[in-house]
Formats: C-alpha cells, structure tokens, sequence
C-alpha cells in the first residue's frame, strides 16, 4: 500500500514539474537535480543509520517507497522552489509559493509516519518544515553560485 501511494504522489509531482516553466537550462537543472539527490540521501542515511533519530522501516516494500520518495518526490519539489526563489515574480509570490513547497515536503513526513516508513521519537511539524525550509534555501544558494560560475567562465573566454 505503502509503495503504491508513494508512487502515487511521486508522479503527481512529476506531471506538476513537467508542465511549469522552470527558467533554468537543462545542465542546469541536471545539475542541481543530482545534487539535491546527493545531499538527500545523505542526509537521510545520516539521521537513519548513524544517529538512528529517524529509522526507516526494514520491509523491501517500505524501502522501495523511500527510495521513490528520495529520487521522484523530494528533489523535484525542491527544484521547483528553487526554481520559484529564482524567477522573477515579486518578491512575496516567491516566499509564498516556496514556503508552500515546503509545506508540502514537511506534509509528506506526516505521510511516511502515518504509512510507518519512519519513526520518529518527537515528530514535530515546526523540525520538519525548519529542515527542509533550510535545504531548499541552501540549494538555493548553490544554484545561484552555479549559475553566477557559468556566467563568469563565459565572460573570461
């Protein structure tokens, strides 16, 4: 059940990423997709395996539905925040559509825990939504280096 309401939302996301106009070249978000995916799984298995402040479920099919999360559901709702924080809508529709995304992000904790792919000890919304609010800005960050680095090269040659 698990797996497939997963599955569910990561398509979902993935349509709703497909039709929205992103702003960024495709090396561009290549390159931002992998390291979001890079910085999640670490991320992830660090609280997981090391710290065991999060354990996953042990079942195949539960690790199945964390592994779509992790590579469908959460770098796309990232990419798109970012995406969103650098377009050049105003100011306050920026905050409020990427606040929204993150909203969302620290909603579908809600679901790993209702469908008991995680456990956590003292889940609270506020820890999730900080989490990943930082995530979102600290890629946010990298993408606009990334971008500035691009623009710098070019203007040297």
């Amino acid at each position: 059940m698990s797996l497939a309401v997963l599955a569910l939302m990561a398509w979902f996301v993935l349509l709703v990423f497909g039709m929205v106009p992103k702003g960024l070249s495709l090396l561009d978000l290549v390159f931002l997709y992998f390291v979001i995916v890079i910085m999640t799984i670490a991320v992830f298995t660090t609280l997981d395996a090391n710290l065991h402040w999060v354990p996953l479920t042990r079942s195949v099919e539960g690790a199945l539905a964390m592994y779509i999360c992790r590579f469908f559901f959460i770098p796309p709702l990232v990419l798109l925040a970012v995406c969103v924080l650098l377009s050049r809508l105003k100011t306050q529709w920026r905050i409020a559509l990427s606040a929204t995304i993150v909203f969302i992000l620290s909603g579908a904790d809600w679901v790993y825990l209702r469908l008991e792919l995680m456990e956590y000890e003292r889940w609270n919304a506020v820890i999730s939504i900080l989490m990943y609010g930082v995530f979102v800005i600290l890629i946010w960050r990298i993408a606009r280096w990334y971008i500035g680095f691009g623009k710098e090269v070019l203007s040297q040659s």
